[in-house]
């Protein structure tokens, strides 16, 4: 569609835009091999010029799937004490917890860790194959969009540190072995973390439809006050009365809708379920006809008592300490921006970037409790199960994630912006 010259491989030009974080205008900026372009107010990434920008998610890509496939054809995990056995497969992680009534922890898994990852793999490269083939517009853009929605929800680099997790909380209790395909799923995890960092937002959806018009920007001015809006989607500036962005098709909005109140309630809903999450058992040992509930407090105290101190602590910061501060942390910032406070925006930005980027991580304790419960089924020996609290865990996670990503950070750098103007 758009074919691009060897001059055009080594120098990048991406159009001007807005940050997504502060609503500053930046100019076009003309990008060599290797360099970023960065907002600077805020520090925030906007673009990045990687060599061979086509050929590596493919041949990424390619690799991911290849492990994909092995990590799902050979043993994962075996596991054996007193002279009994029991091997486990990847995918019977999942199927274990549908096996056992557990629905949405089994629909949870299967998203995260398979049907996004792989729509995200057959997205990008069903893009990038057909850049200069004739596929229509429409589903391009729909591919594109897709591509920017789900990434944050992928989460296999969450459940491979689970997966070790777990081998330390076993150790202690009988032979652990890993199968050929853990080593396949540690490929297919890196391959995906290779893909994701080797293709850049504003370089595909300018490869895809071409550069916007030109526009001579205020280089201190925020979009919203110059009477312009930025895609959340593609980074395309549109006049402030589009509704649908040019390039992509996005729904255009200048400040996220739902304003503050849509944060708030999924605030108050994950604290309500943080609750639960804590008091009741996360875990279900049966060992010899002896039912042993464990909590997530109590698994923490349990390997602190092991002797596993480091992973004690990892458990104890992921799965307590980081959904409550991110909950606080949300909280006060909503609190901050509703009472006009513009004290240290870039401060406050911080800690936004800080709390969206650790939440995935409490997922942790979910697939802890995923893999072990998979794994040890000795019928009247040794039988793990999901407690109630794993449900509630996994709904803090979800609703925390949604609720950063629902809170709108330009709306911490208004306040100052105002606050200039009536000066």
């Amino acid at each position: 569609m758009h074919p691009v010259s060897s001059e055009q491989h080594t120098f990048y030009t991406h159009d001007a835009t807005a940050c997504e974080e502060c609503d500053l205008l930046i100019p076009a900026t003309a990008l060599a091999v290797g360099q970023d372009s960065c907002c600077p107010r805020c520090g925030h990434t906007l673009s990045r010029h990687l060599a061979h920008p086509e050929r590596q998610p493919i041949a990424y890509g390619i690799a991911a799937l290849i492990m994909f496939v092995l990590a799902n054809s050979f043993t994962f995990m075996s596991f054996s004490t007193k002279g009994v056995g029991q091997e486990m497969s990847f995918i019977q992680c999942i199927s274990t917890l549908v096996d056992q009534g557990y629905l949405f922890l089994g629909a949870l898994l299967s998203l995260t860790l398979i049907g996004l990852p792989l729509v995200y793999i057959g997205s990008i490269m069903l893009v990038l194959w057909r850049v200069d083939k004739e596929l229509h517009s429409h589903a391009l853009r729909s591919l594109g969009r897709l591509l920017c929605r789900i990434k944050p929800w992928l989460m296999v680099d969450v459940f491979l540190v689970g997966v070790l997790i777990s081998l330390v909380k076993l150790m202690s209790m009988a032979d652990i072995k890993m199968g050929l395909s853990f080593w396949a799923f540690v490929g297919y995890t890196l391959m995906l973390i290779k893909m994701m960092a080797s293709l850049d937002r504003m370089w595909l959806w300018q490869r895809l439809f071409g550069p916007t018009p030109a526009r001579e920007v205020t280089s201190d001015a925020s979009a919203m006050a110059c009477g312009l809006v930025g895609c959340h989607v593609c980074g395309a500036l549109s006049d402030a009365h589009e509704h649908l962005c040019s390039r992509c098709g996005s729904h255009l909005h200048s400040r996220k809708p739902g304003g503050l109140n849509r944060t708030w309630a999924l605030l108050l809903t994950a604290s309500i379920l943080y609750i639960p999450a804590n008091l009741y058992p996360i875990m279900d040992t049966v060992f010899l006809g002896d039912d042993s509930p464990s909590t997530i407090l109590g698994g923490v105290v349990l390997l602190w008592a092991m002797g596993s101190y480091p992973i004690a602590a990892v458990i104890f910061f992921a799965s307590v300490v980081v959904p409550l501060v991110k909950i606080m942390a949300l909280f006060w910032l909503c609190y901050m921006v509703q009472r006009n406070h513009i004290d240290s925006p870039l401060g406050k930005l911080k800690l936004y970037r800080m709390t969206e980027f650790v939440g995935r991580w409490s997922m942790i304790d979910v697939f802890v409790v995923a893999i072990l419960a998979g794994l040890i089924r000795l019928d009247n020996l040794m039988t793990i199960y999901p407690g109630p609290a794993a449900v509630a865990f996994a709904g803090v996670v979800l609703i925390t994630m949604i609720a950063a990503m629902t809170f709108d950070p330009r709306l911490i750098w208004d306040l100052q912006q105002g606050e200039r103007e009536r000066e």
